[in-house]
């Protein structure tokens, strides 16, 4: 019954990467001029934060977070379509984050397809989650937990709890249909480069009277912007916040 599945995650991943991109004029400008580009963006973008900047700086992980931005952005490029990456005149310039006019040209209607068909998922989800949450006796919102970070899970007697920001979400009655291997990073709030857990995507579904699932995407991240998804899913009698 999954919508928004990891499928789903990595093509909204490819979505930004392609979103980010730069133009540049092949006759104008090499792949030296463009590797020194790349490179004094990203730092320039680390410097605007002032708190991840001074962290980066006592680290010395500089050169190392922006290899781990390319590597993160190469694995959303490679998989692309054959159909579009047979086409590229020039990958090396798109794993910096530029792309020559052609490139941009057929990425960015490549692009327009991709996010029609990843919005399509998203409306589909968020019109069963509608549904399921008006079946619900107390109200609920699934959609305000989503892009927050999860920060504790616990059960007690036959309800399962979890926090993500502000919220604690109860799945009452609970029984886990699905969990993969994950536990929850705990997050250092004065700590810019600490792991991280989040809710990247969420579904309820009303299957029955007094039976609800609710499909969790969980993502994990670390200093190195290395992101992995786990997904998480449970049954109970009712789904409230407390």
């Amino acid at each position: 019954m999954k919508i928004l599945t990891k499928n789903w995650a990595e093509k909204q991943e490819q979505l930004r990467v392609i979103h980010w991109l730069k133009e540049y004029c092949e006759q104008k400008e090499s792949y030296e001029d463009i590797k020194s580009k790349s490179r004094d963006n990203f730092f320039h973008t680390i410097a605007v934060d002032v708190k991840l900047s001074k962290a980066v700086l006592k680290e010395n992980i500089g050169d190392e977070l922006y290899q781990a931005q390319l590597d993160k952005d190469k694995l959303a490029l490679m998989a692309l379509p054959k159909e579009i990456s047979s086409k590229i005149k020039n990958m090396n310039t798109l794993l910096l984050g530029y792309a020559c006019k052609d490139d941009k040209v057929l990425l960015t209607s490549y692009a327009k397809q991709l996010l029609i068909e990843v919005e399509k998922l998203s409306d589909e989800a968020n019109r069963i989650t509608e549904i399921a949450e008006d079946y619900l006796p107390e109200e609920v919102v699934i959609d305000d937990v989503v892009g927050e970070l999860v920060f504790e899970e616990y059960s007690k007697d036959n309800d399962y709890f979890i926090k993500i920001g502000g919220y604690e979400i109860c799945i009452e009655n609970y029984s886990i249909i699905e969990r993969e291997n994950f536990v929850i990073n705990e997050w250092e709030q004065d700590n810019p480069l600490t792991l991280w857990t989040a809710l990247h995507a969420a579904e309820l579904h009303y299957i029955s009277d007094n039976c609800y699932e609710l499909h969790l995407l969980l993502v994990d991240g670390d200093k190195y912007a290395n992101e992995k998804y786990w997904y998480f899913t449970l049954k109970g009698t009712n789904i409230k916040f407390v």
